[in-house]
């Protein structure tokens, strides 16, 4: 089986991955499971854009132990205010970058990190719940006057929020699923998964955690212990990574909460968009 994988691994991108993926499955589910666990488990490294590289090259970097990972952790600004960080799954700190200087012109000091297996942080298996656990100890640490979320990571802040019946003053949610499982059914659609190599993928997400079940993890469950003064939600309608109504139903659990319909930049894009921007400076402001 390990050969087997190890071939895999070989197959030229240019070939229809779906289709090798698919002849390979019916030969072995268990191997398919595998392998999309392992895509799963192993976040795969974006490339860098140029502003991110300028933002990294004015940061105070440090590194912190945890869970035998050594994760890139950054600060940018003096500010007395406190803002924290959190990208999604598959990102890193610097996807903030455009956001970063407004935030630090606002007078903030910005706290980020590279979540474990992301980023510059050290590269080995890792799950959805060991980044919420680093969340949480990142939580525990400060006071933030400010956090901020991107996509998948807004659903690990929320569960590192709940666990320690947080009590936060000012959250932007920059798109969110509203449950877990939204994620494995991308996983699903990019592989192409059978019924059984899906229930197998499965049983092995169940194994990565022994306080929540990632299968029916959802975010209306993480909340009940949380409190957030100013809560403010931002989609694009046009996302197609995360459709427009899973933030809206996340952003109805708070009776508290704003909801801004934005376009014209999708899901990655928004990060760097000169509409969010000047979103994100209004909403500091105020």
């Amino acid at each position: 089986m390990i050969e087997f994988y190890m071939v895999f691994q070989l197959i030229p991108v240019k070939m229809d991955f779906k289709k090798t993926f698919n002849s390979l499955q019916k030969i072995s589910p268990s191997l398919g499971a595998l392998i999309a666990f392992n895509f799963i488990s192993k976040p795969q490294k974006r490339k860098i854009r140029p502003f991110e590289k300028s933002i990294l090259e004015i940061a105070k970097h440090s590194t912190i132990n945890f869970n035998k990972f050594k994760i890139k952790s950054y600060q940018w600004g003096n500010g007395k205010k406190k803002a924290l960080l959190v990208h999604g799954w598959g990102g890193r700190a610097s996807n903030f970058g455009a956001i970063i200087p407004i935030l630090i012109e606002n007078g903030f000091q910005v706290i980020s990190f590279d979540g474990p297996s992301h980023g510059e942080s050290s590269k080995r298996k890792t799950s959805f719940f060991e980044m919420a656990d680093l969340v949480k100890l990142y939580l525990q640490n400060n006071n933030y006057d400010l956090i901020m979320t991107h996509s998948m990571g807004s659903v690990l802040a929320f569960t590192a929020m709940n666990s320690l019946k947080y009590k936060a003053k000012k959250m932007i949610v920059l798109t969110t699923p509203s449950k877990f499982s939204e994620f494995i059914d991308l996983a699903i659609l990019k592989f192409g998964l059978t019924k059984e190599t899906t229930k197998l993928l499965i049983n092995k997400l169940k194994k990565t955690s022994t306080e929540y079940n990632p299968i029916s993890h959802k975010v209306k469950d993480v909340i009940n212990n949380i409190e957030i003064k100013d809560i403010t939600f931002i989609h694009d309608i046009s996302d197609k990574v995360i459709p427009l109504k899973r933030s809206k139903l996340v952003s109805s659990y708070f009776s508290n909460s704003k909801f801004i319909e934005i376009e014209g930049t999708g899901h990655f894009k928004m990060l760097w968009s000169k509409k969010v921007i000047k979103i994100v400076e209004s909403l500091i402001n105020n």
